[in-house]
């Protein structure tokens, strides 16, 4: 799997950061329920959502809240969004599609690095 340390911008500005899994097959990304349940206080810009989303293996799962802001890998910052659901402490934060989008996202299977691009410019990223 793909892992980087992505940051949000939380209310007063602060630096909220949390390990993300790339996953180029998600429809959506997310953050884990009981992630988000530590880190909402300081988050802010979040609201309720009425999604239902569909997992991988057909179930359907209600979405708790949806968050909008600022995210920022490696001094590279987008606006974006994220949904939260109880992701059952298999993952933190799964990077989908919206947010790879976002981010211009390029990836290099063969040298195992994801090129992004936003405000700051345009990064290579590692894994």
């Amino acid at each position: 799997p793909f892992l980087q340390h992505i940051s949000f911008t939380g209310l007063q500005g602060e630096i909220i950061q949390i390990k993300a899994l790339f996953d180029e097959g998600a429809m959506i990304s997310a953050m884990c329920l009981s992630i988000f349940n530590k880190i909402k206080h300081r988050l802010g810009s979040w609201m309720m959502s009425t999604q239902h989303l569909r997992m991988a293996n057909g179930t359907i799962v209600p979405s708790q809240a949806i968050w909008t802001g600022n995210i920022m890998i490696g001094g590279i910052q987008v606006q974006g969004e994220f949904e939260v659901f109880d992701g059952g402490g298999e993952w933190k934060f799964l990077f989908g599609k919206p947010i790879l989008q976002v981010f211009k996202a390029i990836h290099n299977y063969r040298m195992d690095q994801v090129q992004i691009s936003g405000i700051g410019g345009t990064k290579m990223l590692y894994n």
